[in-house]
């Protein structure tokens, strides 16, 4: 991540005023939502903030998930009844970073946090469900794949494989 931001937790309101990535259900949620559900313990949400300005840029939030074998191949339940996992319930980036390639170290900075969380908890899959056919193209470009089975249109990857595409030592 460029030095110009800083990653850290939603704490308050301050600076997510401004933010605008051009959905307006990605803007309402950080706005209206994200203290909630991080009071309520259903999310957490990670912004990075401008240094100079203290402006929230990006951020995303993340949640614990299970997701039932009959919903997974076998390969991805893995042998499991219930599969543990986390869900990348948002993320977005504001209009004035887009198309500098930001994006994509938004979504490592997710998945570090997601690995370390898996160290201290386990958890076996990442999903998300993308809002468009941007957001799908954006996760199948860093590796995520359809659920088959799914209802509605989830893609997935293992922390095992998000662990080995950051580079990051394998948990045993």
């Amino acid at each position: 991540m460029s030095t110009l931001f800083v990653s850290e937790r939603l704490v308050d309101e301050s600076g997510i005023d401004t933010f605008a990535c051009g959905r307006p259900q990605l803007e309402v949620w950080l706005r209206e939502h994200a203290l909630l559900a991080q009071k309520q313990g259903t999310a957490r949400t990670t912004v990075w903030r401008e240094q100079s300005t203290h402006r929230v840029v990006a951020y995303y939030s993340i949640a614990p998930t299970q997701i039932a074998r009959a919903d997974l191949s076998g390969r991805l339940a893995g042998g499991h009844a219930v599969v543990p996992g986390f869900i990348l319930a948002r993320l977005a980036l504001d209009r004035t970073l887009q198309g500098q390639g930001l994006g994509g170290q938004l979504l490592f900075d997710a998945l570090e946090t997601i690995c370390a969380a898996s160290d201290l908890v386990g958890g076996r899959v990442i999903v998300v469900d993308p809002i468009d056919r941007a957001a799908r193209d954006f996760y199948l470009h860093f590796d995520f794949v359809p659920i088959e089975r799914s209802e509605r249109e989830r893609l997935y990857v293992l922390v095992k494989d998000a662990r080995t595409s950051l580079g990051l030592a394998p948990n045993l």
